[in-house]
């Protein structure tokens, strides 16, 4: 017969082993693959010019895209698909930007996909005001709670969180809540990430440095007048602003 201090170190020795289990459960380091899919005929539908090359065939363009991360910095890029061609117009009609963050100094530096060119952004991170809800769901085997950005008056903004992974990180340098983002979206489903691999590993410091040597760099604002100044009869405004939505 067990006695009753055999008892209470059995019980003691239990809570001991879940409290270990649910510390080594936690992750602050790691890859995660995410993969997003955006609805054009969702995105541009409204725009005449875009309506007559996007079908039902090719509404959907799916790529994947990687984020590794630690404590304090991150960064995210796209995975080029191989097997997958160029892509064609079609191609240009998403983004494919490189995001380097450092949640310390609240720092971005952006690699920005145009048309197959390049800018480059260094600016500090905006603080978004998250709504964080009761809802939840599953994403790769992680319990994940849902949170609302309010982007503008007519665009809304869905994450799921996990907390199990601590650094406040996320697709396309979205940030800012208790926990790393595992799945993202617009209101309309327009464009969804949604992560698909997780792997708990230390990315090595080199994975984290960006570019430093390069002649032109900007500002959000400074680039975004650029490209109307000299896009502009081709570009309506919100065009523009759906190319930075994500920044």
């Amino acid at each position: 017969m067990i006695s009753k201090a055999g008892i209470k170190k059995i019980v003691f020795t239990g809570i001991l082993f879940l409290l270990t289990a649910n510390t080594f459960a936690q992750i602050s380091s790691g890859r995660i693959v995410y993969e997003r899919r955006t609805n054009l005929k969702k995105r541009y539908g409204d725009n005449p010019r875009m309506k007559k090359m996007i079908t039902e065939q090719n509404k959907i363009r799916t790529e994947n895209f990687e984020l590794f991360f630690n404590d304090s910095v991150s960064v995210f890029k796209n995975i080029p698909d191989a097997g997958a061609g160029d892509g064609g117009f079609m191609k240009m009609m998403t983004t494919r930007n490189t995001t380097y963050q450092n949640s310390n100094t609240r720092q971005k530096f952006i690699i920005m996909d145009l048309w197959g060119s390049e800018a480059v952004i260094k600016d500090s991170v905006e603080r978004k005001s998250w709504k964080i809800t009761e809802n939840k769901r599953m994403i790769s085997g992680y319990n994940c709670r849902k949170a609302i950005w309010q982007m503008n008056d007519s665009t809304r903004i869905y994450a799921w969180y996990a907390e199990e992974l601590i650094p406040t990180v996320g697709p396309e340098g979205f940030e800012g809540l208790p926990g790393t983002i595992l799945g993202l979206a617009t209101e309309d489903g327009s464009v969804v990430y949604f992560a698909k691999e997780i792997k708990a590993m230390v990315p090595a410091a080199a994975t984290f440095q960006y570019p430093d040597k390069i002649k032109d760099v900007y500002t959000e604002e400074e680039l975004k007048k650029i490209l109307f100044e000299r896009m502009g009869q081709w570009m309506k405004p919100q065009d523009l602003d759906a190319m930075f939505q994500w920044l």
